[in-house]
């Protein structure tokens, strides 16, 4: 087993600084998609919680981007979750020589990991990713790593994804072989490694399919390589009629029949032709990129940049995942299409104005703005599949105050005379640190600390951290002070003797 930890750990190299855990309960949504308790960990990623992961003990996830933004693994996340036939998608990979190796996830659906012999740009990554899962089929499968970059200092740390093999074999997490048959992990390593890529190889690597339609939605070019699925003519044709329009206004109810004939198998009779033609003369009608057979091979961010894509009609930038941080108050991390992750407040999200505005310092584009209806609708849908990450302790109004109050009383300039207390200055005897609230107030001012009120203050230094009041006459004049168990110090101070005797007051 230690072998193949160090197998697993090389492979699945991320984040060191974090990880995801997943407790699986015996129920499932309405999708057939498995529930359970999801958390984010924010400890450093250890041979003992893989060893865990692969015998069975805990599951884990791993975050594919780094804190440098580049990664050495990702994945096309196919959300199948019944019916899925993985025998299938596994040749079919094999067919378009691509460099994934396919394995059943936790939930039933697919998982097509990549792995790189070096590490390489997330943007480049995700990129690659997307137009495998056009070419598969599967456009709008999600995309691991979901970000091109991270904010660390922000305590970002992007999303993570299950781990294959929890259990080994017996978990069901496993890879597939272009027959169907299961690999065990030696064999899911070994073909891992052989099908690691570098950067340039990844970059280079493409998917042959025909130059028709190649300044238009990459969805027609797929379709008109691998045929139009039955079921998809009516709606194929339509959207090749809209691809006439723009790319051929003069002529392009012929280019229709042209592409009806060379297309659809078999083709649409002529009165049906005839509709669709009579439906598009109306006005101009856009591609139906959430419908079938388009939605299957999308990729929108190429498509956006094709002369007869999607264009302007694309409206507001596709948001694909949003991230809180639970700290107080909450951070917001929105992972935008080919554009990077956003860092918004909670306005930020309520108001589609300030929503403009964090994309133009950051994007430099503005977005239209929305049916206010649109708006909501897809802000809940993003609330509904929100990742949410515990922030530390420490990051918290009180964890934030604690920390503050330390430093006051550990690393500032003490007080060398019972008289400087009234100066602001800490003061500590006998394992307890001595001060004046209206001192660490103002040493909470000059560092901008607006977290909690002066009362909310007091009531932590008297209920948390049991302070006491004292009442003290320095020099003929009342002194109100409080005073805390001692906390750690960084340095050792000297005491004056005559401290020592009679104690500070």
């Amino acid at each position: 087993m230690t072998e193949q930890v160090d197998k697993f750990m090389d492979l699945f190299h991320g984040l060191e600084r974090a990880y995801g855990t997943f407790e699986i309960t015996n129920s499932r949504e309405r999708d057939g998609k498995k529930t359970g308790k999801v958390r984010s960990i924010h400890k450093p990623v250890t041979r003992d919680i893989w060893l865990q992961h692969l015998n069975g003990t805990q599951a884990i996830g791993i975050v594919p981007i780094r804190d440098d933004s580049t990664v050495q693994f990702g994945a096309i996340d196919i959300d199948i979750y019944s019916n899925m036939d993985h025998a299938t998608m596994a040749k079919k990979i094999e067919d378009l020589r691509m460099p994934l190796v396919p394995c059943k996830s936790k939930s039933g659906g697919l998982h097509g990991w990549i792995f790189l012999s070096e590490p390489t740009p997330a943007g480049l990554v995700q990129r690659k990713l997307r137009e495998m899962a056009a070419a598969l089929g599967h456009g709008k499968a999600e995309i691991f790593p979901k970000q091109s970059e991270v904010l660390p200092d922000r305590g970002d740390i992007g999303n993570w994804i299950n781990m294959p093999y929890f259990d080994g074999v017996a978990g069901g997490r496993h890879g597939i072989r272009p027959d169907g048959h299961i690999m065990d992990m030696d064999e899911f390593t070994q073909t891992a490694y052989i099908k690691r890529v570098t950067a340039d190889e990844l970059e280079s690597f493409g998917i042959q399919i025909k130059d028709d339609f190649s300044d238009g939605p990459p969805c027609l070019q797929h379709l008109a390589t691998q045929g139009f699925p039955q079921g998809t003519r009516n709606n194929g044709l339509y959207n090749l009629g809209v691809y006439a329009k723009k790319s051929a206004p003069d002529s392009w109810e012929g280019k229709v029949e042209e592409y009806n004939i060379q297309y659809m198998q078999p083709p649409l009779g002529i009165s049906e032709v005839k509709e669709l033609l009579k439906s598009l003369k109306k006005k101009d009608y856009q591609y139906t990129c959430q419908q079938v057979p388009c939605s299957s091979h999308c990729n929108s961010s190429v498509c956006r940049g094709r002369k007869y894509g999607v264009g302007d009609h694309a409206g507001m930038p596709i948001v694909t995942s949003l991230t809180k941080y639970n700290s107080v108050p909450p951070i917001w991390f929105a992972d935008i299409e080919g554009g990077g992750r956003l860092e918004l407040e909670t306005e930020d999200i309520q108001s589609q104005h300030r929503f403009q505005r964090v994309c133009m310092e950051a994007l430099n584009m503005m977005p239209p703005v929305m049916n206010g209806k649109a708006w909501q609708v897809m802000i809940q849908s993003l609330m509904e599949n929100v990742t949410v990450i515990d922030a530390p302790n420490d990051s918290s109004p009180k964890g934030q105050l604690m920390e503050y109050l330390e430093r006051y009383c550990t690393q500032r300039a003490q007080a060398l005379s019972k008289e400087e207390i009234r100066l602001g200055k800490p003061y500590t005897e006998d394992s307890r640190h001595y001060f004046t609230l209206s001192g660490f107030m103002a040493f909470l001012e000059r560092h901008k600390f607006k977290l909690m009120s002066m009362h909310e203050i007091t009531s932590y230094l008297k209920n948390d951290l049991k302070a006491k009041h004292h009442f003290f006459n320095i020099k003929g004049k009342g002194t109100n002070a409080w005073s805390i168990a001692q906390l750690g110090q960084e340095t050792k101070l000297d005491v004056p003797n005559t401290w020592k005797n009679g104690g500070p007051f």
